[in-house]
């Protein structure tokens, strides 16, 4: 039944694992993504406040993983 509910909503469920993963990324706000102040580093590189994965890429390659993964569970029968 499940399999089936993510066939046909891959793209809800792909959404759905995102946030399960991004939101608690958000509440703990790491240091290699936000200042100690709590604001958001700047992307680049050779500064103390800037870093090479912001979180506005971290959001996108999340998001392009998660949908990667639930079309693999689904390409996959006896997976979990």
């Amino acid at each position: 039944m499940h399999r089936e509910f993510i066939r046909k909503n891959p793209v809800a469920v792909s959404i759905f694992v995102f946030l399960v993963i991004f939101i608690p990324i958000q509440l703990f706000k790491p240091a290699f993504l936000y200042n100690t102040d709590g604001s958001i580093r700047y992307f680049g590189v050779g500064y103390k406040n800037k870093t090479i994965l912001p979180v506005w890429l971290f959001s996108i390659i999340l998001g392009i993983l998660s949908y990667i993964f639930v079309l693999y569970y689904l390409s996959r029968p006896a997976l979990f």
